[in-house]
């Protein structure tokens, strides 16, 4: 009975320090992904619209420079998902999604947490990545360190429910595809084809961040923290309700558990997106 006995204590704390590294193996894929995505924004945004980028003369006008912003993102974001990074935690690069996913009981609490600091820990070191690639050419008031903003003649609660929505309606197209298995390979596909979508949509109006990491970075590298609040809040605000929402659905098909196990190939059960 003592040898059982021991034996059980053994298993369950080998069970523990594994779940441990797979906890922290996960908020590191996020750090990872959340400051590659960073990195690439401030990159896009250096070509775009710096006064020595090749894209700028390429597409002269706003809606040209528009559509490759969706298109790069998009494709930015669909890439890490299903990059070592995003299949080991889902690949979520967005406190709003983590929340949404931990309200709907796919996500425990203490990921969920881990989540969100790491993110926004990734966001401050791609935007520092891209300062050091970049020096003076990414902190220029043309590039603001990718920093987004809003039309000048939209006011602020305009922003924030815009903001609001257009997470809430990212999330319903991920989690639709996320709660059925047979479609898990088009998770990257569409997760990356709604965010270009939405950044089509909002980025002449409210800017089209609805990812408070996108943000979190870029302005406080640009210390131009007017927006920061609205930026950080609403996309929550969107990502909260539509988790409670959708939790309370009565045939709503349940979500795989986060942290998913370790990666052994394919595309990840379930996953988040971020947005630039």
């Amino acid at each position: 009975m003592e040898t059982q006995s021991r034996g059980s204590l053994g298993r369950r704390s080998l069970g523990r320090r594994s779940l441990g590294r797979r906890n922290w193996c996960a908020w590191l894929s996020e750090f990872a992904a959340t400051a590659i995505l960073l990195l690439v924004m401030v990159t896009l945004f250096r070509h775009l619209c710096g006064a020595e980028g090749v894209l700028a003369r390429a597409l002269p006008s706003q809606e040209g420079r528009l559509v490759a912003d969706a298109v790069v993102s998009g494709a930015t974001v669909g890439l890490l998902i299903v990059s070592p990074f995003g299949r080991r935690s889902g690949g979520h690069m967005n406190p709003a999604v983590s929340l949404a996913f931990w309200l709907m009981g796919a996500l425990p609490g203490r990921d969920a947490a881990g989540y969100a600091a790491a993110q926004l820990a990734g966001s401050l070191a791609g935007v520092a990545a891209g300062r050091l690639v970049w020096g003076e050419q990414a902190a220029g008031p043309a590039v603001g360190y990718a920093v987004i903003r809003a039309s000048g003649r939209i006011p602020w609660t305009a922003v924030f429910a815009s903001e609001a929505a257009a997470t809430a309606a990212m999330l319903a197209a991920v989690t639709f595809v996320a709660a059925r298995p047979r479609l898990a390979f088009v998770l990257p596909a569409v997760a990356g084809s709604v965010i270009a979508a939405l950044i089509l949509l909002a980025g002449r109006g409210w800017g089209g961040s609805f990812n408070p990491a996108r943000q979190f970075g870029p302005e406080l590298f640009s210390h131009d923290l007017a927006w920061l609040w609205v930026y950080l809040i609403a996309p929550l605000v969107g990502g909260g309700l539509f988790g409670l929402v959708r939790r309370r659905l009565p045939h709503a098909p349940p979500l795989p558990t986060l942290p998913p196990p370790a990666p052994s190939g394919g595309v990840p059960a379930v996953t988040g997106s971020a947005a630039s």
